[in-house]
């Protein structure tokens, strides 16, 4: 019983280890996030890094790494369906639209309150990195394996693509996606 107690316990340290690493990361790329101006918390000054994202919110995180001069996008004001002009984000979800960002959905929507997942996520990152012409494969592995050669995400990375994203996992894939766009050579015009 000692025995079984014993491993038992250690498995127990060895999961909780694991999962504070994991939220170390999230935790660190969220602050650096934050200290960009590229990531806002909430009134009480929280990031909530567990609760889930949604695709609105993700769109305005793109802007501000793509555009963070908040610069005039060219391009006929985009309106989707179900993004109301009183909406907060609707300039922001036109302008990600314009940029190349996003592309909604085939029925002219594009569900910004709706949790965003894993793919959408990385496709997203890929386009603000121009990095979507000459995709190899079908959707989604064509952006996810781009996002391991470009080193947005770990090689390794197993991460289910319909796998809905938390606010923190969505920090670390932005930080990562912000370094890779500073290693990145700058074309010459």
């Amino acid at each position: 019983m000692k025995k079984f107690l014993s491993t038992f316990l250690a498995l127990i340290l060895l999961f909780s280890v694991s999962v504070n690493a994991a939220s170390a990361d999230e935790e660190f790329s969220a602050k650096q996030l934050k200290t960009l101006g590229i990531l806002n918390g909430y009134e009480d000054g929280s990031l909530r890094l567990d609760n889930p994202i949604i695709r609105s919110e993700v769109a305005a995180l793109a802007i501000r790494i793509v555009n963070p001069s908040d610069e005039e996008v060219a391009g006929e004001f985009k309106t989707f369906s179900d993004v109301s002009s009183d909406y907060w984000a609707y300039e922001t979800v036109s302008k990600a639209y314009n940029l190349g960002l996003i592309k909604g959905y085939p029925d002219d929507t594009f569900k910004p309150l709706n949790e965003i997942s894993f793919a959408e996520v990385i496709a997203i990152m890929v386009n603000g990195l121009k990095a979507s012409e000459k995709l190899e494969g079908e959707w989604p592995m064509n952006y996810i394996n781009k996002a391991k050669d470009l080193g947005i995400i770990d090689k390794a990375d197993d991460t289910d693509p319909a796998k809905i994203i938390t606010r923190g996992e969505m920090a670390d894939i932005v930080w990562h996606t912000i370094i890779v766009r500073q290693e990145k050579p700058k074309s010459k015009d």
